[in-house]
């Protein structure tokens, strides 16, 4: 685990843990464009610790909610 924080320090501008919370935030945009999941089963599928958490991240990240997003999405 050493190796990955250090490899992270070393050729990346975010951390870890921002890493991940973007992946996590890209695939429940996936899952928000194919599938039919609410926003709080979305939220809850990826681990965060409520929708309202999830909708503040989301905008964060992509600069709108997710349900507005979902219309918009392919």
């Amino acid at each position: 685990m050493r190796t990955l924080y250090r490899a992270f320090a070393q050729g990346s501008t975010s951390s870890v843990m921002a890493y991940v919370r973007e992946r996590r935030l890209d695939r429940a945009r996936l899952d928000l464009s194919g599938t039919r999941l609410t926003v709080s089963e979305v939220a809850a599928r990826w681990q965060f610790a409520d929708s309202s958490h999830f909708v503040k991240a989301y905008r964060k990240r992509f600069g709108t909610t997710p349900a507005a997003d979902r219309h918009h999405l392919p």
